[in-house]
């Protein structure tokens, strides 16, 4: 199941599933994903899954919508596209996946104990190696 992994502010690493085929993400109770955040629009965006794949678009929010950088109004979203609401980030995990190899994870552990981005962090727990220990050496 695709996920989406929020950085809030004040709150720390979020993680939601996206169980419906329409999951609208704002500030306002009634969303699915609310992101309180001032930044973030009552109602900001919404994700469209369309077979085995999500699509967002934004809702004409106050501050944008961003995936990657780019500013967007409507994009096909990727397995580890970064996501920005507002100031508020993101990153998406799609529905299929490769099986990490022991090399992968070696390699991921090294990026995020150099860098020690919330980026990284995310994108690890998403994959599902939160519960792995960094290789020794």
């Amino acid at each position: 199941m695709a996920r989406l992994i929020l950085n809030c502010e004040g709150v720390g690493l979020i993680m939601r599933e996206l169980g419906g085929d329409f999951v609208t993400i704002g500030r306002a109770p009634s969303n699915q994903i609310v992101v309180d955040h001032p930044s973030v629009s009552a109602q900001h965006a919404v994700l469209l899954r369309t077979g085995i794949s999500y699509s967002l678009k934004d809702l004409n929010s106050t501050n944008g919508t961003q995936i990657n950088g780019d500013c967007v109004t409507d994009a096909e979203l990727k397995d580890g596209d970064s996501i920005r609401f507002g100031s508020v980030t993101a990153i998406f995990a799609g529905v299929y996946r490769k099986r990490c190899s022991s090399h992968g994870i070696r390699k991921f552990w090294r990026r995020i104990s150099t860098s020690g981005s919330p980026k990284s962090i995310a994108f690890g727990i998403a994959l599902g190696l939160s519960h792995l220990e960094p290789p020794v050496g």
